[in-house]
């Protein structure tokens, strides 16, 4: 596969270099990254940004957590989960992996780990990036309502939000209205934003918007309807 893949925003050509990407992982996240997700004052854990190139299109894998789930239910996400005992961070992601989206990890090229992030609701994620080179042919299990693909020229055309709490940035809170797909927001939504932004030449500045309703997610665009 073409490690060097060209995605288009508008007349503009933008390059997500896969192998420019894993050296990066390596050199400014590979250290940083050596406790192994462990923080003792938080649940580690990892997830799985799988990023995908076929011939029409680049993007990311992610899913729908069912709503029947306590954490998280009927929130966009990537695929992970909370570290078990005597598993490495990395075997946390490829065991969720599995078991979440039903394809065996050998269909994924771990490029390396990114940024590490911490949430308001108490965990510590590890993210392994990585390229998806299976069929598309997925048996998810009973965590994962739906899964789907979105591509990196969404985030150039979807309606893009954010919410500033206590009226500072460093509580900012990033939403991406996928429409028919949903709500996309809170770590994963963080985590896709840092990325495009390091990688992807991603310079959207998000519409500043107030908090709509009280409970989670906080905001919702009027083309998304409350379930």
């Amino acid at each position: 596969m073409d490690l060097f893949q060209k995605i288009r925003k508008g007349s503009q050509t933008l390059k997500l270099d896969f192998e420019s990407i894993k050296k990066d992982l390596i050199v400014k996240y590979e250290s940083s990254n050596k406790n192994d997700g462990q923080d003792n004052s938080r649940l580690s854990s990892s997830v799985i940004m799988p990023l995908y190139h076929t011939e029409d299109s680049t993007g990311m894998i992610l899913t729908t957590r069912s709503k029947k789930l306590k954490s998280h239910p009927g929130q966009i996400s990537f695929p992970g989960g909370v570290q078990e005992a005597n598993e490495s961070i990395l075997q946390t992601g490829l065991r969720e992996w599995e078991e979440e989206m039903g394809a065996p990890s050998r269909h994924l090229d771990i490029l390396g780990s990114y940024e590490q992030i911490d949430t308001r609701t108490g965990y510590h994620i590890t993210p392994f990036v990585g390229i998806y080179k299976g069929d598309f042919q997925f048996n998810i299990n009973e965590e994962v309502e739906s899964w789907m693909n979105v591509t990196i020229q969404d985030f150039w055309a979807k309606d893009f939000y954010c919410v500033d709490f206590f009226g500072m940035k460093s509580h900012r809170v990033y939403y991406f209205d996928l429409e028919d797909k949903g709500l996309l927001w809170g770590a994963t939504c963080d985590i896709i934003v840092r990325f495009l932004r390091e990688f992807a030449q991603f310079d959207r500045e998000p519409k500043l918007v107030e908090p709509n309703l009280s409970n989670p997610p906080f905001f919702r665009p009027q083309t998304q309807v409350q379930i």
